[in-house]
Parts: C-alpha cells; structure tokens; sequence
C-alpha cells in the first residue's frame, strides 16, 4: 500500500519538526472500484451496496518496514446488490469521513456478487515504507 500525502505529510512533521502531531486511534479498512488516489475516491458506496461500511482494523509492530493486519476483516455483500468489482483497498482514520491514510491495488480484481463474502486474512493488509 502507497501512503497518501495527509499521511506522508504528519510523518515528515513527525520526524523533521516540532510540530505536534496527531497520531490515528483507529483505523478502518475501506473497499474500491478504481484507484483511490490520494483522497480515497472510488471508495464502495451504499447506492452500490447497503450493507458497506468500513470495517475497524489493526495493525501488527512493523518489522523489515512493514506491518500487516492482525485479524481477519470481512464483509458481506447485500442481498440485493447488482454487484461490482473490487480492485482497491484503502486505510483511513474514520469509520466515516475522515482521513485517507494509505491505499494499495488488490494483486487481481475480485467481483462479487449478492450476499457473497469479501475477506482478507490476517497479514494480507500490508502496509510499507522502503
């Protein structure tokens, strides 16, 4: 996953000022159609599918300048949605609004369909720096 410039920005603050910064509470794992950029767009909207909600997610301590989600994150599609295919995932700071903090391609797009399941196992959410 790339950070997006609101994250690379309070990390530079963090390492090269004096500036205070606000470190995330919580973090939540969010689902898109398209590349999320450094805002988060293309994100799956309730309009797509009624039950989407970002799921809360946690990290791992970095090791080798990389960490990895600590549990399994799941969703479930809606009945009734048409369905739509995933070929992002992103990381914010709120489980609504919020701050976009880092977003990665899936390896290969996943569409899915009415009432099926969307998982990541644990350590599949990798975040890094290099």
């Amino acid at each position: 996953m790339s950070l997006s410039n609101y994250a690379e920005n309070e990390m530079l603050d963090w390492a090269f000022t004096d500036s205070s910064v606000t470190r995330p509470t919580a973090w939540y794992a969010s689902l898109h159609t398209d590349d999320p950029g450094e805002t988060g767009a293309n994100e799956v909207v309730v309009g797509t599918d009624a039950d989407y909600v970002r799921k809360s997610v946690t990290f791992s301590d970095a090791v080798s300048g990389a960490n990895g989600n600590e549990a399994a994150v799941t969703w479930t599609v809606d009945t009734a949605s048409a369905g739509y295919t995933i070929r992002y995932v992103g990381i914010w700071d709120a489980l609504t609004t919020g701050n976009f903090l880092a977003g990665g391609a899936l390896y290969s797009a996943h569409a899915v369909s009415a009432n099926s399941v969307v998982s990541f196992a644990i350590g599949d959410l990798v975040v890094s720096l290099d």
